[in-house]
């Protein structure tokens, strides 16, 4: 994972996080000029990057289907990478329709989220071949309460 900027958003920003899986029959180097042809969408649209993670291969849970030149094909592996960034709402729908377009897609999903770190499963952690930390954010007590407690957290931070 590489950390990029973890300043607060702007004003009328809200802060995305985009989690694509790209075909297995790319090559690495196809793999990271797609990721990057994503990357520029996003800073055309004045976007500004948080923090990423190259697409790696992964299994799948489960296979997933694509059709290519009207023939439907079953993927049980896939490039699965992620970016984060700050981006005006009106923009989105551009990098969207872009991601959705791009012949690489198996599948992608855009989550509204917030800039601050994310807790990555260990799991993931294990798997990474760039040596990445066990720990992505700080531990505190508030990320591994039990859920119950986070949520009434949650819901006397909205009372406020």
């Amino acid at each position: 994972m590489t950390e990029i900027n973890k300043t607060s958003t702007k004003e009328g920003f809200k802060v995305y996080e985009l989690g694509i899986h790209l075909l297995p029959t790319l090559s690495e180097a196809d793999v990271q000029i797609e990721f990057s042809k994503i990357k520029s969408q996003i800073e055309k649209a004045n976007g500004e990057f948080i923090s990423e993670s190259a697409p790696r291969l992964f299994t799948l849970a489960y296979e997933i289907p694509k059709t290519i030149k009207a023939q439907k094909k079953w993927y049980e592996t896939a490039y699965f990478g992620w970016v984060k960034f700050n981006l005006e709402a009106s923009g989105l729908a551009a990098i969207e329709k872009y991601v959705k377009e791009l012949d690489s897609t198996l599948r992608y999903v855009f989550v509204k989220t917030v800039a601050e770190d994310t807790m990555v499963s260990k799991d993931l952690l294990a798997n990474d071949a760039d040596g990445m930390e066990e720990s992505v954010a700080p531990k505190t007590e508030a990320a591994v309460a039990p859920i119950e407690e986070a949520k009434a957290d949650a819901v006397v931070e909205d009372a406020e």
